[in-house]
């Protein structure tokens, strides 16, 4: 994605004309096109997985109610 330092924003490869920004018109580097590998994805946040886990414990507890409401 290109970026641009005077503005602090990124932006669309498409939206950008003759390799200048369209707000400020600052030069954009051909290197500022980055592809993104593993080393530079975002990581999940923590609270994330904390929330995952929540959300499996809370339904395992509704399916052994629902499974004894059948049965008893």
């Amino acid at each position: 994605m290109p970026w641009c330092e005077p503005c602090e924003r990124f932006y669309n490869p498409n939206s950008i004309r003759e390799g200048r920004c369209p707000s400020c018109g600052a030069s954009l580097e051909e290197g500022a096109v980055a592809t993104a590998t593993t080393s530079d994805r975002a990581r999940v946040p923590w609270h994330f997985w904390l929330l995952l886990g929540a959300l499996v414990i809370y339904l395992g507890w509704r399916a052994i109610q629902g499974v004894s409401w059948l049965l008893g």
